[in-house]
């Protein structure tokens, strides 16, 4: 009996690291053209999940040369912070090949949606989620 246990934890050890190691595919850097900016972003392991953050624009600054911040948060502390520091996506979890159960920030309204991320080699599909609607921004792994 005591052998049949340790047996059994042993596979499913494997199996939970197996399913980490494929989830672990989305960690790097991406680049995207988005309609606004071109944009670098990379994903880390963040508190049990998956976390995206800017690090990069084309255009830093607006017009009148002001720095382009996240002025639009509906969170007041964090309207000054730069545009090149946002989170874009938190909490995404990976399930069954694809990233979830997480949010996608706009920092163009101050909104945040559901979001969806799905793989392909290089090919990032980024979605977000409005009941049955949704909008896809394609990101490329670069690194």
């Amino acid at each position: 009996m005591k052998r049949l246990l340790l047996v059994s934890i042993a596979v499913l050890s494997t199996f939970l690291a197996a399913g980490q190691a494929d989830g672990d595919r989305i960690l790097g850097h991406y680049a995207a053209k988005l309609s606004h900016n071109d944009a670098k972003a990379k994903i880390i392991k963040h508190n049990g999940g998956y976390r995206m953050q800017i690090y990069w624009l084309r255009d830093t600054h607006n017009a009148d040369g002001s720095l382009k911040v996240d002025s639009k948060n509906p969170d007041k502390s964090k309207r000054h912070t730069p545009l090149t520091e946002v989170i874009l996506v938190d909490h995404v979890t990976y399930e069954d090949g694809v990233w979830k159960n997480g949010r996608i920030y706009d920092p163009h309204s101050g909104k945040s949606y559901k979001t969806e991320l799905r793989l392909n080699g290089k090919d990032l599909d980024l979605r977000g989620i409005v009941g049955p609607f949704h909008k896809s921004i394609h990101w490329t792994k670069i690194q």
